[in-house]
């Protein structure tokens, strides 16, 4: 029904009403607001009406861009109403510094859209330095170092404090610990020289480090390449002082500035020359084209080259190299009377075979060292030389003692035999503490143990018999014998006892008299067999091991024989209290104190022992 004087446009205008989705409202971003640079920001989308209201309704495909050079955006996504109801929640992600544009848009209706223009991206605290150098260097000159302060998202960032500077490379010439100020808006990151002198061929690293307490460092690598050619190095691989007779090097090496070996050099002939009237004399040169005219060498040194010289005298010889650049000349001292490894001679005196057989204990090896020096004579060491032997364990070696100019002496023994018994030791001379070496052989002769006991100890009392009660007198018997053609005189029966104590040792009826820890023996010879019989008390506790190892040493401690164990089986104590109970097991406590009362009761002529049956009354 249509109403009188009422336009149609106008009825129609207010009876349908604008309900369909327009544009779209951004909430989380807004135009100028800053945000901070590598944080997820929560954004919501909302679907809106001409009239300003949410569409519960809209269906469509939106799409997330940004000018932001870096960022992370939600994908394509797709409304539900019956879910959304025409809002959504998202994660929006901006890196890069600066100022940025957002835009949501509908991929299908692209008029439908909510665009941000302006959002300022601040940085983040810094987190770390970025570094750059050149990857190729040259040593010798100076370059630029660039240190730029970033954030977690690679932004550059305020940064003030103070850094400090470190290389691999072995010399360079670093600035200083600097205290260093910066901001994002600076275009050029920090700056500082940095001049390297030692080259190589594997990469070194530079790092730059705070020193503030803020956490930060960084670091580049370069390889350092030498510089171009400056002059002849002449070294030597020769000890100082060298050893008159022996081969001594001489090192020709071409080098830049800073005695880097360089490869390009002027093929220029180069002479290397002993001082005249020296006893110097030429071995050999790997030298190109060399040639020997006394007292010089003559040669194309390509890079590195290498001259053997030898003086048979003690004297003092300078070394001058011409030709090519060079620096000062190089002085070699040859000294006569230092102990050459190759001519001196070590031995064992009663053995030539190599292991020397050495036995346990009895057994012993003198060794016998002569000094010569490379010439051949012999060698009396000065008062600040000390010469003495070192051995493996457990071989023990005597001070040596000079019993001719150069000719030095020792006694090695073995006093117990070692972990492996099939194991080869060794005897080597020391000077100063130093070994004595050739080409580098360290100078040694070797022992093969031979580990035969020298005598032999066995229990006799039977395992049956070794019962005891706690507080019991008890006695066992050993027996000691020598093995082979050895006699023994002043030997040690040693004990050592748990659970109980030892009250004496006798054999024969005769008591040992006490030595040292131990109880002395009468001599020990072939086919004379010694039984000993050791007496101790038992202690009054149970569950307590009553045990005794027994073995036999020498005059000097040395280990004669095996030790053996004496393993005692430990009985409980029942007693009839009176009472007319059966007999059964008592506290322990009280066995204790039962077991004293029944040692302490005994009669002075002998030895009582408390029967089960016995009734002890109080």
């Amino acid at each position: 029904m249509l109403v009188v004087g009422t336009p149609l446009l106008s009825v129609a205008a207010t009876i349908l009403p604008a309900t369909a989705t327009t544009h779209f409202a951004l909430e989380g971003l807004s135009t100028g607001a800053p945000v901070p640079a590598g944080v997820a920001l929560r954004v919501t989308v909302k679907a809106m009406t001409v009239s300003g209201t949410v569409d519960p309704e809209y269906a469509g495909t939106i799409r997330f861009s940004s000018t932001a050079r870096r960022a992370l955006l939600p994908a394509d996504y797709t409304f539900n109403p019956s879910v959304d109801r025409g809002t959504k929640e998202f994660l929006v992600t901006l890196y890069s510094y600066g100022p940025c544009e957002v835009l949501v848009q509908d991929i299908n209706t692209p008029a439908i859209k909510s665009h941000v223009p302006s959002i300022s991206v601040e940085p983040g605290p810094p987190v770390r330095f970025n570094v750059a150098l050149d990857s190729a260097t040259v040593a010798g000159s100076t370059y630029t170092l660039q240190v730029l302060p970033v954030d977690e998202a690679g932004n550059r960032t305020h940064y003030t404090g103070r850094v400090h500077f470190e290389t691999t490379v072995l010399r360079a010439a670093l600035p200083p610990d600097t205290d260093v100020s910066f901001t994002a808006e600076q275009e050029t990151p920090l700056e500082f020289p940095v001049a390297f002198s030692s080259a190589a061929p594997d990469p070194k690293t530079l790092t730059v480090t705070d020193v503030t307490g803020q956490k930060l460092s960084g670091s580049a690598s370069t390889v350092v390449s030498a510089g171009p050619f400056s002059h002849v190095k002449l070294s030597t691989t020769a000890p100082d002082p060298a050893p008159t007779c022996s081969e001594t090097t001489l090192v020709l090496e071409a080098v830049d500035a800073w005695d880097n070996p360089v490869t390009e050099v002027p093929t220029t002939p180069v002479t290397l020359c002993a001082a005249s009237g020296s006893s110097a004399a030429f071995v050999k040169s790997t030298l190109e084209r060399s040639a020997y005219s006394p007292p010089c060498v003559t040669g194309i040194l390509a890079g590195t080259a290498q001259v053997v010289w030898k003086d048979t005298k003690q004297e003092d010889v300078e070394f001058t190299v011409s030709g090519l650049a060079t620096k000062a000349p190089l002085t070699l001292h040859f000294k006569a009377g230092i102990p050459s490894a190759e001519t001196s001679s070590f031995s064992f005196s009663e053995s030539t075979l190599e292991p020397a057989p050495l036995l346990i204990r009895s057994g012993q090896l003198t060794a016998q060292l002569t000094l010569r020096d490379q010439c051949g004579d012999p060698v009396t060491l000065p008062a600040d030389k000390r010469l003495s032997f070192a051995a493996h364990p457990p071989l023990a070696v005597t001070s040596p003692v000079e019993d001719a100019p150069g000719k030095w002496k020792t006694s090695v023994s073995l006093p117990e035999c070692p972990t492996s018994p099939s194991e080869i030791l060794a005897v080597w001379p020391l000077i100063n503490d130093e070994v004595l070496k050739s080409s580098g052989k360290q100078v040694k002769r070797y022992v093969l143990p031979q580990c035969s006991t020298v005598a032999k100890l066995s229990v006799l009392t039977s395992a049956d018999s070794l019962v005891a009660e706690p507080g019991e007198v008890v006695e066992f018997e050993v027996q000691v014998s020598t093995e082979g053609e050895v006699t023994v005189t002043g030997g040690v029966l040693m004990l050592e006892s748990q659970g109980m104590t030892v009250m004496g040792v006798s054999t024969s009826g005769q008591a040992l008299p006490v030595k040292g820890k131990g109880f002395e023996l009468p001599e020990l010879s072939k086919d004379s067999p010694l039984t000993v019989k050791v007496t101790a008390q038992t202690t009054t506790q149970l569950d307590q091991t009553v045990s005794t190892k027994v073995w036999v040493v020498g005059p000097e401690g040395t280990l004669l024989t095996q030790k053996e164990l004496v393993d005692f089986e430990q009985k409980d104590l029942g007693v009839d209290v009176g009472c007319g109970c059966q007999t059964g097991g008592l506290p322990g406590q009280l066995v204790t104190w039962l077991a004293l009362l029944g040692v302490a009761s005994r009669p002075r002529g002998g030895l009582r022992r408390l029967r089960r049956s016995e009734r002890i009354d109080p």
